[in-house]
This record gives C-alpha cells, structure tokens and sequence, in this order.
C-alpha cells in the first residue's frame, strides 16, 4: 500500500472515533465535531461544528438541515471543493426562535449533505415547556388581605428562565377580574396578589402561567400551575331588624340581629342582645343565634317612649330604637247597680262619657291615672232599665240593672260612699283579725337579746415586712403549673414606690383598696410597683367579671383621688383595665397562677401609662362597649381608651361603690 493511502486510511479511523455522528461513503465523510445535548428549549442557540473528509476530489455544497416531525429547515450551506485527503470545517448557528421554526419542535435530528453524502446526529428534543416550583406559607385568606407567593421557573433544560409570569384567580362566581403581572429574574419570582375587600367567602383556583418572549414579542416558552386558595367570611356588618318598629302596649316586640361578611352574606353565630326603656334601664339581657328573632313582652301599662335595642356580635355592634305607642283605653264594667271604670291604657284618661239610661243620657268627666279605677251608681225610680256606656272609641257595653231611687242620676261611688252596715262589716273584720293575732302571739315564748350590741368593724388587711400589705385572698406567680385554664379580668394599680409607702396614710388608703378587692372576691398579687387584682371565674363563680372588675376599679380610683385631696403626701398612681387567659389552681389557701402570652406585661404597660385615670385596653373596651363611655387614645404606640363615665344602666353599681366607700371611712 502507498504512502499516501496509508495517511487517508488513518486519518478517516481517527475522524471516526471522534465524532458523535457520521455517514461512511466510499469517498468522503461528514462528522459532527461535539456531541448534541439531549434537550434544547425555544430561544436557544445551537452551534454545530462538522468536519468533511473527502478521499478523492469533492465538489459540491454543502448543506446542514433540522429536521423535527417530518418538516426540513436548512439553516447553514456553503460551498465544497476538496481534493485527495482533503478536509474541511464548517461551523453554523441555528437559533431556536419560533419564527424560524414556526411549529417545528418535539424530537429532531440535524442532517448534514455534500452531494449524495450525508450524516444524522442523535436523537434530541426541541421544547416549550417551563417548570414552576411555587410556595405558599398559607392557602386560606380573609377578604382585602395579599396572597404572597414565590418560587422559581425553569426550563426543561434545567436553566433558569427569564420572562413574566401571570396570575389569575378563577372569577366565575365573584364577576370579578383578579389578576397580577409579575417578572422572573434569573429563574425567581415573588408575588403579592391583593384580594378586593369585597371578595365572597369560598373556595377558588389561583393560576400561575409563566413565559418567555422572543426579540419579536412572541411567547416562546410556557408553562402553568394551579393553587387551590380560600377565602374565610369576615363580619363586617351587623343588622338588626324588628318586626314592628311601632308597638301597643301589651304587646310582644320580636327582634333579630343579622351578622354580615364583607359581600353581604349572612354569617351563622350567636348574638347578645340587650333592650333598654327610656330612662337607659336593661330590661333584658339575651344570647340566641342569628337571624334568631328575640321575644321580649311589653306590659300592658308600659308609657309611650323610645326604647333602645343593643347587639353585639364578633367585635361588632348595632343599636336601634322602636316605639311603644300611645294607648288611651278604658275597660267598663256594670254590675250591682254600678258602673266601674277602669283605665287599662298607658296614659293619663280625661274624657267624658256618655251614659244612657233606656233613652235618658249622662254625662260621667272620667279622670284616671294608669290602671286606675272608679266606680258611680246609678238612680232611677223603681224599675228596670237598659243601661249603656259608650266609651270615645266607639264601643258598647250595655246591661240591664234593677234601679231604685227617685230620680234618674250618677254619681261616683267614693270611700265615704259606704252604707253604716258595710263600715260596721268592715271594723267587725278588723277586730277578729287583731284578737286572732294577740292571741297567737300571746302563746309564743319570749328570749331576750341585745339589741343595740355594737357590730364589730371588719378588720383592714394587715402589714407586712416585705410588702405594703397581706391580703387574705393572696395570689402567686408560679412559672410552671398544672391547673385549669380560665378567662380572666385584671385591674392592675401602680403606685411610685409603693415599698416605700408602709405606714400612715397611705398605707391606711391601700388597705380599703384591697379591702374592697376582698369583697368583690378578686384576688391580689404583689409586683415591684404593681398591685393586680385578678378577678377569675374559680373565684367569683361567675363567667362574666368585666363589670365587676370595672365597678373596683373606679371604686380604687376614687380612694386614691380622695388621698390625693386630703393629704400632703400625694400618691402618683395609674390603673389599668385587661381582659385574658391564665391557668391557675389553688395549694395551700394561696391562689397560684401562670399568665398566657403577654396579658401580665400588657397590664402593667398599661397601668404605667395612665395618669390618674382608668385606662381599659382594646379588647376589655369591647366587653364594656353597651356600658360605659371610653375615648380612644394612642400612648407611646399603645391604642388605650380612657373610661369616661359607666352609662346610666350601672347608677346602681355606682350606688353601691359609694355606700362601700362611706362605710369604709366610718370603719
């Protein structure tokens, strides 16, 4: 073999080994210098280099071809003049752009051509498709809150996309368009969808559609996913409706109270609801449901006034008024030679009546206050009669009456009206009772007591080494406890340097502070500054200490103020007023407790930030909404209400702290 063929032969096994593809001919070979990779996405390059060997003379063109689902793109040709042994390189570019390929994509080959030689490379995929990885730290909302979400996007190639992504919640039944276009920046996107206020209350499906564009503004890639989302019903609105806003007397008022969310749908919960006459006075108190009407009996001799209707619901409250209507009416009866009128409306009676005897009318002036009644006789010669009364709204009422006398007549029947018989009837009656009466008493056995012995005052909570006081209801912080979990309302009281004020008057005024927490059966615990009187459920065997805890501390605010006017030493001192949940349990007589979440320390904030007044927080305010005047105010970042005045339906309360308090400065 020659020399040369030798060279052609060992360079055509070379070429071989190689490349990734090739076509063997007899004469020449074209091979593809780097292998493809598996898969492309739309927007990439690829840059193949081929290699052509030719072992004769080669003329030609050369061509390099994408062939996807039977469709051909030549994207590279060029021109082949070769000799023996000769070689060449042809390097090409295809871009992956959709106008290029129009719909051509899915598994493809490239083909290289020189003539009647060619060459395919391996299979490989051309695709469309991205990925979307997204996280959600919650999947259920309120209306008018942001749904954030994150995540990345790639593309089938595993690089990181670029482009936009798109979201949408399904609207069909909300006739709303919620939409939000977002960027992807080297793979990632971060998104804070906003939900209108008015949004339904229900279950939706939140897209996620991600793409990339080409040069032109043609989507390229794409890709989408699917969140299921809810949407909670949030009460904003709480309706009450009557059933007649315009009542008689004697009648019954019926009222319910709707709960609204944030598109007017009802909200299935419970509701408190108080009615108040007009003089501000609770007549009843009630919890139903929803939607629940509330019956509520007005007594037949109620005046005509305006009365108010409170509910509370979730956070929320509603008032109305209805209107209990003017009754002017008379009940008449006739029996005995007598007609008694009685008045069985709601309003003082002054009119006059018609009464006839057979054809013969009278006149009666009728004067009567509310349930009232008088009685007139009748005269007419010896007979009988057919007797009417007709009253100013039209009615009848007629009898027949045997009448004696001379001549027809009425008059009222008064107490000085009685026969002498019925006056001696009446003392004979008198005197039996009172002989039966000595005669029982006479029997019974006499003991002796003292009667002016002098009551022993209630001793004030004594002094202590390490504390202003000892408190016979005392209470301990332990910082790990097993007991019962209950709802609780605190008073907290801070006194400057209250360890310091340890005898004299101050002392003496501290004392009727906790005497009076005593009383009302609250519990007090000792800290730095800090007096808390904890009013729990385990104690005072009631659920509901708001108002308990509200009458003390206006009760201890008076004390304070009082000290503050009497003496030099002036107390500087702040209250508070907290709602919360502790768990607590009794050992040894002491009242044990642990404070959940921040209610200890909110007190304290609280009370520090008072200037001699009650302040109540947020949550407490609204338990005491329908009783008391508060002002809401902002100090240092913390909403307070400052208490105002306890509505009219709590005088009695305030009756009692005074009676408390004067009783307290007589002891």
């Amino acid at each position: 073999m020659k020399r040369g063929t030798k060279t052609a032969v060992f360079l055509f096994a070379f070429v071989i080994l190689l490349s990734s593809f090739a076509f063997a001919a007899d004469t020449a070979t074209i091979t593809l210098t780097q292998p493809l990779k598996s898969t492309y996405n739309l927007g990439d390059t690829i840059s193949p280099t081929f290699l052509v060997v030719s072992s004769t003379p080669l003329e030609g063109d050369f061509y390099a071809s994408l062939i996807c689902n039977n469709n051909t793109i030549n994207f590279c040709n060029n021109g082949v003049s070769l000799g023996i042994g000769g070689q060449h390189t042809y390097e090409c570019i295809l871009r992956l752009s959709k106008s290029k390929l129009g719909g051509s994509q899915g598994t493809c080959v490239i083909k290289a051509t020189v003539g009647t030689y060619y060459g395919l490379s391996d299979e490989f995929k051309i695709s469309n498709l991205l990925t979307i990885s997204g996280v959600m730290q919650k999947s259920t909302f309120d209306s008018g809150e942001n749904v954030p979400i994150s995540g990345k996007v790639t593309r089938e190639t595993g690089e990181n996309a670029r482009g936009f992504i798109q979201a949408n919640i399904d609207t069909n039944s909300i006739n709303q368009n919620i939409s939000q276009l977002g960027a992807i920046e080297n793979g990632n996107f971060a998104m804070n969808i906003s939900l209108p206020s008015d949004t339904k209350a229900g279950d939706y499906i939140l897209n996620l559609n991600a793409y990339e564009v080409d040069v032109n503004g043609f989507e390229t890639n794409t890709g989408n996913v699917q969140y299921n989302i809810s949407v909670r019903q949030v009460p904003t609105n709480l309706e009450l409706t009557f059933e007649n806003k315009e009542l008689n007397p004697g009648s019954s008022l019926k009222v319910k109270a709707t709960l609204h969310d944030q598109t007017g749908v009802p909200i299935n919960s419970t509701v408190f609801i108080t009615i108040k006459d007009s003089a501000d006075k609770i007549l009843e108190e009630k919890e139903v449901n929803t939607d629940e009407f509330m019956e509520y009996s007005v007594a037949s001799d109620t005046p005509p006034a305006e009365w108010k209707v409170y509910a509370v619901s979730n956070k929320l409250t509603s008032e109305d008024t209805f209107l209990i209507k003017i009754k002017e009416s008379i009940k008449v009866s006739i029996m005995n030679k007598t007609i008694q009128i009685t008045n069985d409306g709601n309003v003082f009676y002054n009119k006059t009546l018609l009464v006839k005897v057979e054809d013969n009318p009278l006149n009666i002036g009728v004067s009567l206050d509310v349930g009232q009644s008088k009685k007139y006789v009748l005269t007419a010669p010896n007979g009988q009669y057919i007797v009417k009364v007709l009253t100013n709204d039209g009615n009848e009422v007629s009898e027949t009456m045997s009448l004696t006398g001379n001549v027809i007549g009425i008059k009222e029947l008064s107490a000085g009206s009685l026969t002498t018989f019925a006056w001696i009837l009446v003392i004979l009656i008198l005197l039996a009772v009172a002989f039966i009466f000595f005669k029982k008493l006479r029997k019974k056995p006499f003991y002796g007591r003292k009667i002016f012995q002098k009551r022993e005052p209630k001793p004030l909570p004594v002094m202590r080494e390490n504390s202003i006081v000892t408190p016979v209801n005392r209470a301990e912080v332990s910082l790990s406890i097993k007991g019962n979990k209950e709802d609780v309302s605190i008073v907290g009281i801070r006194i400057r340097d209250l360890r310091d004020l340890k005898r004299g008057s101050t002392a003496d005024t501290i004392r009727k502070i906790i005497s009076n927490a005593e009383n009302s059966k609250a519990v007090m615990y000792e800290n730095n500054d800090y007096l808390l009187f904890i009013f729990a459920p385990s104690r005072t065997r009631t659920m509901k200490n708001e108002k308990s805890a509200l009458e003390f501390a206006e009760s201890a605010q008076k004390i304070l103020l009082e000290h503050n006017r009497m003496f030099n030493q002036k107390l500087d001192f702040g209250i508070s007023l907290e709602n919360g949940a502790l768990i607590s349990k009794v050992e040894d007589g002491v009242f044990k407790f642990m404070g959940m979440g921040t209610l200890m320390t909110s007190v304290k904030r609280i009370a520090s930030l008072s200037r001699e007044e009650v302040l109540l927080s947020n949550q407490i305010n609204d338990s005491l909404r329908v009783s008391i005047k508060a002002e809401k105010e902002v100090r240092d970042g913390v909403p307070v209400f400052i208490l105002g005045s306890i509505k009219k339906e709590d005088e009695a309360a305030k009756k009692f702290i005074n009676k408390f308090l004067n009783r307290q400065d007589k002891e």
